[in-house]
């Protein structure tokens, strides 16, 4: 190996060496910017979420545990803009079918009554907005099911699982 590669190759590797504590520092939830797409109305997303995995008395739903910001998360960064555009229309859509049926926003009906509207959405024939309702359902449950809470309370998730003790003597 010639001189020059070897101190070209030596000054890379100590550069990353050097940003490396810097970048991984960088994707810690606090420094993560916030999504905030203008296309969805985020109080139908959070209703329609809240409809899909409820609050109960003793577990908390999936607007509680900040679903709607990983399927905003999602629909920004993983799905193409006629997705992100079916997602606005089926929000706006299921604002007016609440309009539409209980002279009521979306929001301002029962939970129970945004429930058979989503219902309807599910076994209805229009293929857009059934393709709408499966995507914000499939993302809510992945979400819920990706948090720290599930992660941790029902599935016993360990970051490193098999822990070394080297203080405990090997005969042991």
């Amino acid at each position: 190996m010639k001189r020059r590669q070897a101190i070209k190759q030596l000054a890379i590797t100590t550069g990353g060496m050097i940003s490396l504590p810097a970048w991984a520092r960088a994707w810690s939830a606090q420094t993560l910017p916030i999504v905030e797409n203008p296309l969805l109305d985020r109080n139908i997303l959070d209703a329609i979420i809240g409809a899909i995995i409820p609050e109960s008395p003793d577990l908390p739903g999936a607007v509680s545990l900040g679903v709607s910001g990983f399927v905003e998360r999602m629909l920004a960064d993983c799905f193409t803009k006629e997705v992100s555009d079916n997602v606005k229309t089926g929000l706006r859509f299921a604002d007016s079918v609440a309009r539409r049926t209980h002279q009521k926003s979306f929001l301002d009906i029962s939970q129970q009554e945004q429930q058979a509207i989503l219902v309807q959405f599910e076994k209805g024939n229009d293929n857009a907005v059934k393709d709408f309702y499966r995507l914000v359902k499939q993302l809510t449950i992945q979400g819920y099911n990706n948090s720290e809470f599930v992660q941790t309370r029902f599935l016993e998730y360990e970051m490193a699982p098999g822990f070394y003790h080297g203080c405990v003597p090997v005969n042991q």
